[in-house]
């Protein structure tokens, strides 16, 4: 079950100027790409790792592929 979060909180002291504000969770970040899938960040850090883990793959086996044609 999903719990609800406001989108912030701010309190403001004004005798000892004393602010303090919490946002919402956005999610992670990588090269300027957002990503915020509603689950914590350690689940979005590990999509993000899937993804580069695949390209790596993809790009090993093209490798392999242009070797074979040129030996």
């Amino acid at each position: 079950m999903k719990q609800a979060y406001a989108d912030g909180k701010t309190i403001t002291v004004d005798d000892g100027v004393l602010t303090v504000e919490q946002h919402a969770d956005e999610g992670i970040s990588v090269g300027g790409i957002k990503m915020n899938t509603d689950f914590p960040w350690f689940v979005d850090a590990f999509f993000v790792l899937v993804l580069v883990a695949l390209v790596y793959i993809g790009k090993k086996f093209i490798d392999r592929k242009f070797e074979k044609n040129n030996a």
